[in-house]
Order: C-alpha cells, then structure tokens, then sequence
C-alpha cells in the first residue's frame, strides 16, 4: 500500500435512501481501488444503508476484498434514528473532519479513522444537495465534485438537460444566478414547475419521437418527491466539475455521445463507465427460509415448464401502480394461460389483497413474495422473461445475467430506458397497464388510442405470452442477448468504461 504521504483521497457518497444509487458505487470504488493504488476511498452513508453496502463488498472474492479493504473507509455518519428520506445533515461536520485529517467515527462499528490525506476529489449524487454544499463551503473549489448519475445517458436529458436536447430544465439553470435563486425556492419549499404534460413532441437522441406525457405512463404517489429530486439533480448535474453516468456507448451511442458534448460545452468532461455490478464473485447460497422456497419452486416450475419458461415480475422496492387493478388484471391473464411467473412486490405502496394471494397460491404456477432474492432469480434458468419497471439497475442486472425484459415503466429514467430497448428491438413494453389521466393517453406511435382497461391489459398479456414461444420473441431475445454481450465489454482491457475510468483517475487523481 502506498505510504499516507503519496496517498490521493476520494469521498463518496449516495443519498442513503436510494439503494439504486449505492450499489453500482460500490462497485466503482472497487474499481477505482484497484486501478489507482495510491488512492483511499471514504465512503460517508448512514446506519439504513450500512450493512447493505458492507455486503456488497464482502461478495467480492476474499482475496480482491483484502487488497483493497485497508484503503476503504465505510462510514455510518447518522446511526439508528436517521431518517432516510431526509437530508443527511451529519455529511457536514463529518467532512471537515477529513478535511482538516481529523477524527471520523463509524456510528454502528465505533471504529475511528483519523490523519488521512486531505480529500482531492468527491463523487457525489446529485440529489444530494446538502453534500455539494457542505463541500463547497469548506473546501471551495479545492475539492472537485464529479456528479454520480446512476441511470441512463438519455433519461439525464430529458429530467435535466436543456430544452435543445429534448430536456424540461428551467433556462434560468444555465447561469449561476438562476440555480442560486432556484436554491433558495426549494429551501422555501415553493410550488416547484415540473413538466409540461400538453401532448407536445420530446425527440431524445436514439429513440423515436414521443409525448410529453408519456413520460409519466403510471400514477404513483412518488411523484410530488420526485418534482423536488428532479429539480435538486438539474442544478447540482450543472455545478458539478463533471459527470460519470452509469451507462456506455454499446446501449446507447446517440445519447452518449449527445451528453459528453454538452459536457464539453461546459468546459466540463463526462465519463462512461457502466455497467457496474459486484457479481458473480461468490456463489448464491440459499442462506435463508426465503431463498430455500424461491430455489425450490423454480427447481419444480423448470422440471415441469422447461428451461426459461417462467416470468419474473418486480418493480423495484418503491414503485407501484396507483390502479392496482392492471396488476390484479395481468395475473389473471398469466394464471389463465398457465403461464408460471414469480411476482416480488416489497412496494411500501402497495396493498396486497388476501383473495390474490389464495389465487396464486392455488394455480400450483406462481409465487409471490413481499421480498425475493432478485440475483438468484434471474440467474436460475428457468426465467426466460422480466416484466420490470425498467430502472437502470435492474437491466443491468439482467443485461448480465441475458434475461430479456418486458417494460411496465412509472416515470424518471424508465419511459426512457423502454423507448431505448424498442428502438433496438430487444424487448417489450405493456401499453393497456397505463393509468391515469396523464398516462392513459394516445401513444405517439399508435393511430388509435388504447382502451387502458383491466380487461385489455389481461388481453394483451394473454396475447404477449403466445408470441413468447415464436419466432420474433426469439429474434427479440437474441437481440437482447447481443446488446449484452457488447455492454459486457465495457469493462475489458480496451473496453469505453475501463477507458474513461483511466481518463478519470489521469485528469483528477
């Protein structure tokens, strides 16, 4: 290990209440740590979050993860009474304690680390506006904050670029001033201007043209949070000194290329550097009731069904339909073919009726579970399909492990990411399951509007299951399983990510 003196210091840091936003980090620290061996990394989370990330790094190899663990500092700042869906106000004091090589203690293992190098460089997420303050109050612009943005390239344009670029960010962002001004509204708590939802024509580089509107396709009580987040992330992707997007060239060139552009034309670079997942270092064991049940009824539905005959549903831990009727009308559709699929809803939105849950029980094809073990799912090879949300971890994750995806997206990168995979003809997306009176509106690509009705969403699931077995589902999957393959090599030796991370560590380390 390099001596304390030639050490460079990097802080990282996540908004606690966004797993999204930590997993694929962990991931890029270790990659940083592994290709800069003079750089210590300090990772400032809260006590929610802690042991998720801790296990994240312990799943690499025990060998990978002693090389690296002397140089990495994970940091519970909050303890137990944090409220994760509030500003981390402890990020602060904690880094000026780095700043001045002072004292940090790790709220939940009491360890101190104390006399590190002063920081150089934080990766932060731009939602995490208290973090971005804090620095540039105690450390100006000594420290350069590189901005980490978890989704895709083009969803980035439309929730923060400019409107030239198919985005809905407020012009007066572009100049000091109007952030500065934009800042003190939000600390009011002022009516926030959000998207226009009129029917007017979005173009984002690489997908077909859209409505406005269709870029909220469901109702979800997220979405007066997400006016807040969005705006938050519009200014802080600008007062950045750069970017990483967790995304790459093989997904999506057009918007890739589109975003590192406007990045130059700030004077500023943006690096790509997906995809980013600690996988596949250990084997999954069945470590718990849970995982024994899920492994045992894939094990039977494959013995019965066949390889990659089963669906996977899941939206994520936070989004659920407001109209869960869709839900309810889908697995209907899906026990009526007996069509077997497992449906993980650990929503805290969502209410799961008793009647639904008898239904799937006694059809001998389905599960569901309030949790599931998402790896051991998708790796099992009895699931051939993932009806999804379509956030950008889960497609990675499923991009790794090449099982294509059906898209149910709600709002923020999703519609994006659904666009992007039709236009490589590499999947599905529901249309009938819309709701709401944004969502349920005439398609740009459709001449007539749907019905948005439970019984049309049955049928079109009823009617998706056969075309499953066909021929264009099987161009479909091949489809996916070639883009896979290239984003798979972002990472290699000559790989675009691996790269711009050296690009990275070259200008800032």
């Amino acid at each position: 290990m390099a001596s304390i003196i030639n050490q460079k210091h990097i802080v990282v840091h996540a908004v606690p209440g966004a797993w999204g936003h930590n997993k694929p980090l962990c991931a890029f620290v270790v990659h940083i740590l592994e290709n800069q061996t003079e750089a210590v990394i300090t990772y400032l989370t809260a006590f929610n979050i802690y042991s998720k990330i801790m296990g994240e790094f312990e799943r690499l190899e025990p060998a990978r993860f002693a090389a690296i663990a002397p140089r990495l500092n994970i940091m519970d700042i909050a303890g137990p009474d944090f409220d994760s869906m509030k500003p981390l106000l402890t990020f602060g004091p904690n880094f000026a304690a780095l700043y001045s090589s002072g004292s940090v203690t790790c709220l939940t293992t009491k360890k101190t680390i104390t006399g590190l190098p002063v920081p150089t460089l934080a990766i932060i997420d731009p939602f995490a506006a208290y973090a971005f303050e804090s620095i540039r109050a105690i450390a100006g612009n000594d420290v350069r904050i590189l901005a980490w943005w978890t989704g895709t390239a083009g969803s980035l344009f439309r929730l923060f670029g400019p409107a030239h670029l198919g985005g809905v960010a407020d012009p007066i962002l572009e100049t000091i001033e109007g952030r500065a001004a934009t800042k003190k509204k939000l600390a009011a708590k002022e009516p926030i201007q959000w998207h226009d939802c009129v029917g007017n024509i979005v173009k984002i580089p690489g997908i077909e043209p859209s409505f406005d509107y269709e870029w909220f396709p469901q109702k979800t009580p997220v979405l007066p949070f997400a006016a807040f987040l969005e705006k938050t992330g519009s200014i802080y992707v600008r007062e950045a000194d750069g970017l990483i997007c967790v995304s790459v060239e093989a997904f999506e060139p057009e918007a890739v290329a589109a975003l590192k552009e406007w990045y130059n034309s700030m004077n500023k670079t943006c690096y790509s550097v997906g995809p980013l997942s600690i996988h596949g270092s250990k084997p999954i064991q069945s470590a718990n009731e849970t995982d024994t049940l899920v492994k045992n009824f894939l094990n039977r539905i494959q013995g019965e069904f066949g390889s990659k005959s089963m669906i996977y549903i899941s939206f994520g831990t936070i989004f659920w339909p407001d109209e869960s009727e869709r839900v309810w009308a889908v697995i209907d559709g899906l026990i009526e073919k007996r069509q077997p699929f497992l449906l993980s809803h650990p929503s805290p939105f969502q209410t799961f009726p008793d009647e639904m849950k008898k239904k799937i029980e006694a059809s001998g094809i389905a599960m569901e579970l309030s949790w599931s073990p998402q790896e051991l799912i998708l790796t099992h090879p009895v699931t051939g399909w993932f009806i999804t949300h379509g956030g950008w971890n889960s497609m990675q994750e499923a991009f790794i492990h090449r099982v294509p995806l059906i898209h149910w997206p709600f709002h923020a990168d999703q519609p994006y990411n659904a666009m992007r995979i039709l236009a490589l003809k590499a999947g599905y997306e529901l249309i009938e399951v819309r709701t709401g009176a944004i969502g349920a509106r005439i398609p740009y690509k459709c001449k007539e509007t749907p019905a948005f009705t439970p019984e049309s969403a049955k049928a079109e699931i009823m009617s998706l299951v056969e075309k499953l077995t066909g021929e264009e589902a099987s161009i479909v999957r091949e489809n996916f399983v070639t883009v896979a393959n290239a984003i798979g090599k972002g990472w290699d030796t000559d790989g675009e990510s691996r790269r711009d991370l050296q690009a990275l560590l070259e200008k800032f380390l």
